[in-house]
């Protein structure tokens, strides 16, 4: 089954999310969990998402996401970056300097 414009979009959103979670160099079992969930909750394709998620339980860094197609709404693909980081109340270096990255990917600024 093709997956639809949405569904193609909130994969890269995933993807994003996990290069988040991944900054620290590793995703922790419930950063995996929580974004398992947020995939289904917006009905992303269960092969899609563990897909996704096979290369990140075998170790390794998470796919790209791909920015010209996140750039279409990028505001929500930052907002949904930001709220990530912020999840767990405190801003470790490395996340913030990921997020100015992110931004400028997304808004070329």
């Amino acid at each position: 089954m093709a997956l639809s414009d949405d569904d193609r979009f909130n994969l890269e959103v995933l993807k994003l999310l996990l290069h988040v979670a991944w900054v620290d160099g590793a995703v922790e079992q419930h950063e995996a969990n929580m974004l398992l969930g947020l995939g289904r909750s917006w009905s992303v394709p269960e092969a899609a998402l563990q897909k996704l998620l096979a290369s990140i339980e075998a170790g390794k860094r998470p796919a790209e996401p791909d920015y010209e197609l996140l750039r279409r709404r990028s505001d929500d693909a930052l907002q949904a970056a930001r709220a990530l980081v912020l999840a767990d109340g405190k801003v470790m270096p490395e996340e913030s300097a990921l997020l100015k990255k992110v931004q400028a990917a997304l808004l070329g600024g």
